[in-house]
């Protein structure tokens, strides 16, 4: 289909090459192995190899010898420091673990190593371009869009964000041609299957579309 390996082709749209000092260590569930139209391998593509690593597991024997120098997690939580508050230079890496939020939390419950760490996070408010994914709510990002706010922000570089998320706006806008709606939230989702359930409907909505999305000009 239109969509098998198209993650590898889009890479072209990055327009230059991307100099970060921070390197990214993704830690990625197995199952994300199975998905297709993924985010992980167009970060990849677009940071350098000594930039960034992608460690495929649940349980990561080696954890700690990827924490030979300075590192933050990128998860939320109370005691979470939001990355635009960080000074620069204050972490060489960040680790962000890739999966669904379930498969997430699971990653940082079974390597409490993980939860020693400084945790770093994201509270602006800009909106996930990655659509034909449906998210949990609209605050929610793809792992790349997470990685690109996060170093932009730690490292104050204007302009990075656009820079990685181009391919996937440009992966999306492919998928968007050959047929694929814009998709809303769970939480919307969630929304209209109860109203759904209280109006006696049996098909209910599994993931919407976005009714008023203008398609031409994403």
């Amino acid at each position: 289909s239109s969509g098998i390996n198209a993650e590898y082709g889009v890479c072209c749209a990055i327009a230059k090459e991307i100099v970060i000092s921070t390197k990214v260590i993704v830690l990625q569930h197995p199952a994300e192995q199975n998905r297709q139209l993924r985010t992980v391998p167009l970060l990849k593509a677009a940071l350098p190899d000594e930039k960034c690593a992608v460690v495929v597991g649940k349980r990561f024997a080696n954890l700690k010898d990827m924490l030979s120098v300075p590192t933050a997690l990128l998860f939320p939580g109370k005691d979470a420091v939001d990355c635009s508050n960080v000074s620069p230079g204050t972490y060489d890496q960040i680790i962000c673990l890739d999966g669904t939020w379930p498969q997430a939390r699971r990653l940082y419950q079974k390597n409490p190593l993980l939860q020693s760490l400084p945790k770093v996070m994201l509270s602006s408010t800009r909106k996930s371009v990655y659509l034909i994914h449906t998210q949990p709510t609209v605050h929610h990002l793809s792992t790349l869009e997470s990685v690109a706010r996060a170093i932009e922000e730690m490292e104050r570089l204007d302009g990075l964000e656009d820079k990685l998320i181009a391919p996937l706006k440009e992966m999306v806008r492919t998928q968007f041609k050959y047929g694929a709606c814009a998709h809303s939230t769970q939480q919307e989702a969630r929304v209209i299957r109860k109203q759904e359930i209280k109006n006696g409907e049996k098909n209910l909505t599994v993931a919407p579309k976005i009714c008023d999305f203008n398609y031409d000009t994403f």
